[in-house]
């Protein structure tokens, strides 16, 4: 009787061994930046037919190949976290389920162990003695049950702390191909600004602002460096053909702007001191 009670122990124990958590399904991102650098290029050949005051049609092209450029270079890295999110909801949700399962057979254990307690009140010494096997069985099994938890638990942090590294490293790609395009759209508007042509200079300056604002509700900020500043090598940097100025100088251009990605800074203002 107690070789039959273990054997279901085990067999329940064997049914609820939790599984891995499902791995996301990898987006692939060559399709995406392709597109990316095919618009971006388009636009910026567009830019470049403008010879006299810039066309609606000009504009409009311009702002629909950086717009789609933008939204294809983010597009992946969206459809990889819905469905690394997705993920560990439907883990989390096995979780409580076999948890649940669990208790019920727990409960059930509970049950049977008092109708043997019954049984055992009502015999002789050797009911008495079954009694004193089943005390020791239950003991076993709570032993392995705490046991099986400990190592379960082990095993889905460590499912999990993989998933958050994968989840992160897709944010820093994320982040580097979003600040790429931020770069660009700035590049655009000073070469816009350098133009002298005022109706484009305004467009691209409220294509620039509109990108960043894009850009702020993900927790991306850029900036730019004050210009006649003092340099200042700790909140400044410098292009890497470009050497150190010296002593005294100040900003008289941002060529690339700083970053900021959920207020840590991960780029300085890259500047030109004079």
């Amino acid at each position: 009787m107690n070789k039959g009670s273990e054997s279901k122990d085990a067999k329940s124990r064997k049914a609820a061994a939790p599984r891995a958590l499902p791995l996301p399904v990898a987006v692939p991102k060559w399709p995406f930046l392709l597109a990316d650098i095919i618009f971006i290029g388009l636009g910026y050949w567009i830019s470049t037919l403008i010879t006299g005051p810039a066309q609606q049609w000009h504009i409009i092209s311009i702002l629909v190949c950086a717009g789609l450029g933008a939204a294809f270079a983010v597009a992946p890295f969206y459809f990889e976290y819905r469905a690394g999110a997705k993920a560990v909801e439907i883990a989390q949700l096995t979780t409580v389920a076999k948890e649940v399962n669990k208790m019920e057979t727990v409960a059930a254990q509970i049950a049977e162990a008092t109708e043997r307690w019954n049984a055992v009140q009502e015999s002789s010494g050797q009911t008495a003695q079954l009694a004193e096997e089943i005390a020791t069985g239950i003991a076993a099994t709570v032993k392995e049950h705490h046991e099986f938890m400990a190592k379960a638990g082990t095993d889905e942090h460590a499912t999990l702390k993989l998933e958050v590294e994968k989840l992160r490293r897709a944010e820093q790609d994320w982040a580097a191909t979003l600040v790429g395009q931020l770069d660009l759209v700035y590049r655009l508007e000073r070469s816009a600004a350098a133009s002298g042509k005022e109706p484009f200079m305004q467009t691209m300056a409220t294509f620039q602002s509109q990108c960043r604002d894009l850009a702020k509700r993900v927790g991306l900020v850029a900036f730019e460096a004050e210009p006649d500043a003092a340099f200042d090598a700790e909140h400044h940097g410098m292009l890497d053909n470009e050497s150190k100025p010296v002593d005294g100088a100040k900003v008289t251009e941002t060529r690339l702007p700083g970053i900021r990605l959920q207020g840590r800074l991960i780029r300085k203002p890259l500047v030109s001191a004079a």
